[in-house]
């Protein structure tokens, strides 16, 4: 199930991080969800991009490895859920 949207936003705290892209999916026995905080949108935009990707490939499991170098530096993210609710 691919992420259909994600919500970019402008965060209001005080901080370095000042975009936060979100998108949650939720139904019965199931639920994902993904956040990145981030300085800025082309970031969080980045984010919301490999995410795409890697549900396109079937490489979610991967995404960690797959951030491009730098990206501790100018964002933070959360992802969790049920990536393979067919499985148990």
């Amino acid at each position: 199930m691919l992420v259909k949207q994600f919500k970019f936003k402008r965060n209001s705290e005080k901080g370095g991080f000042q975009w936060i892209a979100q998108s949650e999916i939720e139904r019965p026995g199931f639920y994902r969800g993904f956040t990145a905080v981030g300085k800025t949108l082309a970031d969080v935009g980045e984010f919301a991009a490999l995410v795409r990707r890697c549900e396109r490939t079937g490489l979610l499991e991967r995404l960690s490895e797959m951030h491009p170098p730098g990206w501790e530096n100018r964002m933070q993210t959360t992802w969790g859920g049920n990536w393979y609710p067919h499985r148990r």
